[in-house]
C-alpha cells in the first residue's frame, strides 16, 4: 500500500502507511482526500478497469468501472491469484471498451515470501508474466493499427510495466537494501520508435548504478501527467522523466519541466511564503539573491518564455538546466518535511511510558526485599545490562546489530552462573563442579543455536535431509511428552477407587495418540509445503525420502489441500489441549490429597505445564520455517540442562525468581534473533502466516504473523512457565509468578521508555525511518503482544488454572 500511494500521488509514504498496510479492511488508508492521477483520469471521464491486488480498490473506492480484486496478503496462493488477473486479457482488453487498465499481479511477490528469489517457482512464474505481457502487447498493437487506419492522427496506447518493490535474499521486503528498493520500469508502445537504452558500465553514481537510468517511483506521477495532459497531483514530489520525451521536441520538454516546477513551487510556497512573488512576477526578481529557489524559478521561467519567442536552442538549454536545478533543490527541501508529526503528542506519550516504568521499578524494589533472595553478582550485572541496553537505543548501529547484544548478555549471564557455582559455600566441591558443567553445557547449546542460521544449518543440510531433522524434533517432542504423561499422577498416596486408574490411563493414552498424530500431520504439512518436495496437487516427488512417502499417501491426508490440512492440525492441537486440561482435573479428582503437604501436587504441576510446552511445540514448528525446526531440538536440550541446574540451585536455596526472569528474558530475545529475524521490517516472514487460512482476516492473520515470527520466543515463554512451577509447592507458584512478571515488566517498560526518548530526540536523524522507527514498532510488539498478552495474561490464566486446588 505505501508503494501504491507513492506511484499514484507522487508523495513519500509515511511510516504509518506500513502499519495500515497490514489492516486490509482499514478504510483510513483510502486516498479519497489525496490528489492522484487515478482521480484525475476519472475527472476526465475515462473508463477505467482494475484487476489484481484489492489494495487498489480500497485506496480508490468507486473510481473503477470494472474490478476483480485478489487478496494481497494470502501469500500461500501463487497460482490462482494471477490466473484471476490474466483471464481478463482476452475477456476485457481485447474488447477495447476501456481507456485505462490497471493489472496488479501478486504471484511473484508471494513466491518471494514463500521461497525467496531462488525458489524453483520463480522462473516459471517469470515466464508466465512474459507471456501475459506479450499477449497484452499483441492485442494493443492490433488495436492501434486498426485505429490508425480510420484516423491517421490517432495516438497509440502506452503500456507501463513496473514493480512496486523488490526483495532481499530471503524474499521479504520493507528494508532499505538495494534489492528491496530497486525495481524495473519499462514503457512500451507499438507507436514508439526503436530507441533502446543501451546498457552502460555500472558505476557508483546513482544515475547509472545498474547500468541503466535510475529514477524514483514518485517520478512516474508527473511523467504520466505530462504524457496524458492532466494536472500534476498537487502534493507530488516527483520529477518528469525527460528520457521519454523526444529530444527534438524541445517545446514539449520545456513545458513538462515548467509545469513540474510550477507544481513544486506551489508546495514550496507553503513552507517559504516569499516564493509566491517569484511565481507570480518572475520578471521582477531575476537578480534577487534573497531566495535561491525563487531566483532559479524566475530565471528558468523567463528563459522559457524567451525561447518560445526566439526558438534559440541555447536559450532552451539554459532554461532546462535552471528548471532541473530548481526541481532538485525543491525536492530535497520538501522531502525533509514530508514526514509530519506532533511533538507534543510524542512528549506526552513518552512521559506516560516513563511513569509506568518508574512504578514498576518501585514495585519491584519493594517486592524484592520481601520475597526474594537475589544473587548479588547477577543483580549488579542486571542493572548494568539494563542500563547498557537502554543507552544502546540511541545508536543506530547497536539497534541494527541488536542480536549481538543479546547473544553477549545471555552467555555472560550463564558464565556468571559458573562463577556463582564456584563461590557457593552451601555445597561440596562435587556439586560445585556439577553446577559449573551444567552452565558450560548451556554455553554449548547457545553457541549451536547462534550459529544455526549463520551457516551451521546449511552445512548440516548437505549431509542430512531437512525432513529427518523435522521428524527428529517432532519425535523428541512426543517422547518427552510420553515420559511426562507416564510419570503424571505418581506422587499421590493411594487411589480412591480402582476404576480411577483406568480412567487416568485411558486419558493418558488418548493424549499421547493425539499429540503423536498431530506431530505426524505437521511433518506431512511441512513436506507438502516445500515446492521442491511436493507439487501443488500433493503428489510426491523424488526429493522426498521413501521413509515419508507412506505418510504423504495416507488416506486421511491425501484428499486434503494445504488449508484443510492446516485446519486439521489446529483441531488436533486444540484436542490435545482439551485432554491436557482433563488430565489435570482427573489427576486431582481421582487421587487423595495430602492437605498438610502442598508439595504433593508440586511435581504434577510442573509436569502439566511441561506437557503444555510439548503440546505447543508441534504447532510452533508448523508456523516456523522448515530450516528452523531443528532449533527447537537445541532449545529442548538447553531447557533440560537449565532445569537440572535450577533444581540443584533450588536445593541449596540459591536461585532467585528475579534471576530466572532475567535469564528467560535473555533467552526469549536471543532466540528471536537465532531464528534469523532482525529489527528490520524486511525480516517479517509471511510465508507461515496463512497456515489453515482460506481468506484474509486482520486479527487472525495478525495473530498468526506474530506467532510465526516470534515462535522461538513463545516457546521459551512456555518453558519459563514450567521452570516456575518446577520443584516448588503449589502454594508458592503465585508468589514466584508475580515476582517473575514484575521483574520482566521492569525491563520491558524501561526499554520502551528509553527507546521513546531516543526516537523523540533523534526524530531528525538520517536513519529515523529505516532503523529507529522499525525498532519502535518491534518494541511495541514485544511489550504489548509478547509480554502483556502472551506472557502475562495467558500465562496468568493457565497458571491460575493449574494452581487451583478446589474440586467442585
Amino acid at each position: 500500500m505505501p508503494r501504491i500511494k507513492a506511484l499514484t500521488t507522487g508523495t513519500i509514504p509515511s511510516f504509518l502507511d506500513a502499519i495500515l498496510n497490514i489492516a486490509e479492511s482499514d478504510t483510513s488508508s483510502s486516498l479519497d482526500f489525496h490528489d492522484n492521477w487515478v482521480h484525475q483520469l476519472k475527472k476526465a471521464n475515462k473508463t477505467m478497469y482494475f484487476f489484481g491486488d484489492d489494495t487498489w480498490i480500497r485506496l480508490f473506492p468507486g473510481l473503477f468501472d470494472k474490478t476483480d480484486g485478489t487478496t494481497s496478503f494470502y501469500v500461500s496462493d501463487t497460482v490462482q491469484v494471477d490466473l484471476n488477473v490474466s483471464r481478463h486479457i482476452q475477456q476485457d482488453i481485447a474488447k477495447e471498451r476501456w481507456d485505462v487498465l490497471i493489472m496488479h499481479y501478486l504471484g511473484l511477490d508471494h513466491i518471494g515470501h514463500l521461497g525467496g528469489p531462488n525458489s524453483p517457482l520463480m522462473q516459471p512464474k517469470q515466464r508466465e508474466m512474459d507471456e501475459a505481457i506479450e499477449s497484452i502487447f499483441d492485442i494493443v498493437s492490433k488495436q492501434d493499427a486498426e485505429r490508425l487506419v480510420s484516423d491517421p492522427k490517432a495516438k497509440g496506447t502506452l503500456i507501463v510495466i513496473c514493480g512496486d518493490h523488490g526483495m532481499n535474499d530471503n524474499g521479504n521486503h520493507g528494508g532499505s537494501s538495494t534489492g528491496e528498493t530497486s525495481t524495473a520500469l519499462v514503457f512500451l508502445s507499438p507507436q514508439f520508435q526503436s530507441r533502446p537504452h543501451f546498457k552502460q558500465a555500472k558505476s557508483t553514481k546513482r544515475s547509472t548504478v545498474f547500468g541503466y537510468p535510475v529514477i524514483d517511483q514518485i517520478d512516474l506521477v508527473p511523467t504520466l501527467a505530462s504524457l496524458f495532459s492532466f494536472p500534476i497531483p498537487r502534493n507530488n514530489l516527483g520529477r518528469v522523466i525527460t528520457d521519454l520525451l523526444k529530444e527534438e521536441d524541445t517545446t514539449s520538454l520545456l513545458r513538462a519541466l515548467q509545469l513540474n516546477a510550477f507544481q513544486l513551487a506551489q508546495l514550496l510556497e507553503k513552507m517559504i511564503p516569499t516564493v509566491q512573488k517569484y511565481i507570480r512576477e518572475p520578471h521582477l526578481y531575476l537578480d534577487d539573491n534573497a531566495s535561491l529557489h525563487g531566483k532559479l524559478y524566475a530565471r528558468a521561467t523567463v528563459l522559457f518564455e524567451q525561447y518560445l519567442s526566439t526558438q534559440v536552442q541555447q536559450t532552451a538549454h539554459d532554461a532546462i538546466v535552471l528548471f532541473n536545478e530548481f526541481i532538485d533543490l525543491t525536492q530535497s527541501e520538501l522531502a525533509n518535511i514530508a514526514s509530519d508529526y506532533k511533538l507534543s503528542y510524542m512528549i506526552l506519550g513518552t512521559m506516560l511510558i516513563i511513569s509506568s516504568a518508574i512504578l514498576f521499578c518501585v514495585w519491584h524494589y519493594q517486592a524484592r526485599y520481601k520475597t526474594d533472595q537475589v544473587w548479588k553478582l547477577n543483580w549488579y550485572f542486571s542493572i548494568v545490562f539494563l542500563g547498557a541496553y537502554s543507552i544502546s537505543m540511541f545508536a543506530s548501529s547497536y539497534v541494527e546489530e541488536e542480536h549481538v547484544t543479546w547473544f553477549y548478555f545471555l552467555q555472560t549471564f550463564i558464565l556468571l552462573g559458573v562463577v556463582q557455582s564456584l563461590y557457593t559455600v552451601y555445597s561440596s566441591s562435587k556439586f560445585t563442579i556439577y553446577s559449573a558443567i551444567l552452565c558450560f553445557l548451556q554455553l554449548v547449546t547457545v553457541r549451536l543455536a547462534v550459529g544455526w542460521n549463520r551457516g551451521l544449518s546449511s552445512m548440516l543440510l548437505h549431509y542430512i535431509s531437512p525432513w529427518h531433522l523435522v521428524a527428529l524434533t517432532l519425535g523428541t517432542t512426543v517422547a518427552l511428552a510420553a515420559k511426562n504423561v507416564i510419570e503424571l499422577g505418581k506422587t499421590q498416596t493411594e487411589d480412591v477407587y480402582q476404576p480411577a486408574n483406568v480412567i487416568l490411563n485411558i486419558s493418558k493414552v488418548f493424549y499421547l495418540s493425539v499429540i503423536s498424530f498431530c506431530s505426524v500431520l505437521v511433518l506431512v504439512y511441512k513436506i507438502r509445503s516445500d515446492p521442491t518436495a511436493a507439487g501443488h496437487d500433493g503428489n510426491t516427488m523424488k526429493s522426498v525420502p521413501e521413509l515419508y512417502q507412506g505418510l504423504l499417501n495416507m488416506e486421511l491426508v491425501k484428499p486434503l489441500d494445504q488449508v484443510q490440512l492446516g485446519r486439521l492440525i489446529y483441531n488436533y492441537g486444540a484436542t490435545a489441549l482439551f485432554v491436557l486440561c482433563a488430565l489435570r482435573y482427573i489427576t486431582r479428582k481421582v487421587k487423595l490429597i495430602n492437605l498438610e503437604d502442598n508439595r504433593s501436587f508440586g511435581n504434577d504441576n510442573s509436569r502439566l505445564v511441561e506437557l503444555l510446552l510439548h503440546t505447543a511445540t508441534p504447532l510452533l514448528i508448523l508456523l516456523s520455517g522448515t530450516h528452523n525446526a531443528a532449533l527447537f531440538l537445541v532449545f529442548y536440550l538447553h531447557y533440560h540442562i537449565f532445569k537440572l541446574w535450577q533444581q540443584y540451585l533450588i536445593e541449596i536455596n540459591r536461585l532467585s525468581v528475579s534471576t530466572l526472569a532475567i535469564m528467560m528474558t535473555c533467552l526469549c530475545h536471543a532466540s528471536f534473533f537465532m531464528t534469523g529475524h532482525s529489527n528490520s521490517l524486511a525480516s517479517v516472514d509471511l510465508s507461515n502466516a496463512y497456515v489453515g487460512v482460506q481468506g484474509y482476516d486482520t486479527l487472525l492473520i495478525g495473530a498468526l504473523t506474530f506467532i510465526s515470527n516470534w515462535s522461538a520466543s513463545v516457546w521459551w515463554v512456555f518453558a519459563s512457565w514450567s521452570l516456575i512451577a518446577d520443584s516448588c509447592a503449589t502454594i508458592d507458584i503465585p508468589k514466584r509468578w508475580v515476582m517473575f512478571i514484575i521483574t520482566q515488566s521492569v525491563f520491558f517498560s524501561v526499554a520502551l521508555s528509553f527507546l521513546s526518548i531516543s526516537v523523540t530526540i533523534l526524530r531528525e536523524h538520517l536513519f529515523i525511518w529505516t532503523v529507529f522507527s522499525p525498532k519502535y514498532l518491534y518494541q511495541v510488539a514485544w511489550n504489548c503482544l509478547f509480554h502483556w498478552t502472551v506472557q502475562a495474561f495467558i500465562g496468568s490464566l493457565f497458571l491460575v488454572f493449574i494452581c487451583n486446588n478446589t474440586i467442585d
